[in-house]
């Protein structure tokens, strides 16, 4: 499970970029479907609740219950407003010469670059782990989900920075 920052800030930074970063990653192929959702719901829920385990520790239980309750429909919500976001670049009007479905994903794919880079070593391979479970999520691993985790992957690899 990944391990987000003590600093609260810091922590709703790293929560917001793990939404997008699983959002793009359902769209990738084209299809964000509901088991892949559900997924990244529960996952939400997970990374609340271990960050109030261990940044509440010494409240009571029915305290740290309120308060994954409280964050999980928090970030629910910006798991909605996030996935409204990425359904509307596929709208967004390109020039003649553009694939629409090549420059959302190359948005995308920068974004996700972008995000992957703000995080450790440590935090880098949690992430592709997960990437991995959420590619299975509907039973099966599309081509383009995985060609953009062998992306991901080489940056890992290469630890390149993205300018």
């Amino acid at each position: 499970m990944l391990t987000l920052s003590s600093d609260a800030d810091v922590a709703e930074k790293q929560m917001r970029a793990i939404i997008f970063y699983l959002t793009t990653f359902g769209y990738i192929d084209g299809d964000f479907d509901v088991k892949e959702r559900s997924f990244v719901r529960g996952y939400i829920e997970k990374l609340v609740t271990e960050r109030v385990k261990h940044g509440a520790k010494n409240l009571a239980p029915e305290v740290q219950s309120e308060l994954v309750q409280k964050y999980t429909a928090h970030f629910h919500e910006v798991f909605d407003g996030v996935d409204t976001q990425v359904r509307e670049l596929f709208t967004e009007a390109v020039s003649r010469e553009e694939d629409q479905d090549q420059f959302v994903h190359a948005k995308l794919k920068l974004r996700c670059f972008e995000i992957f880079q703000g995080f450790d070593r440590a935090g880098q391979e949690q992430l592709m782990e997960t990437i991995d479970v959420l590619i299975m999520a509907d039973g099966e691993a599309h081509p383009a989900e995985v060609k953009f985790r062998g992306e991901l992957s080489s940056l890992l690899e290469s630890d390149l920075s993205v300018e």
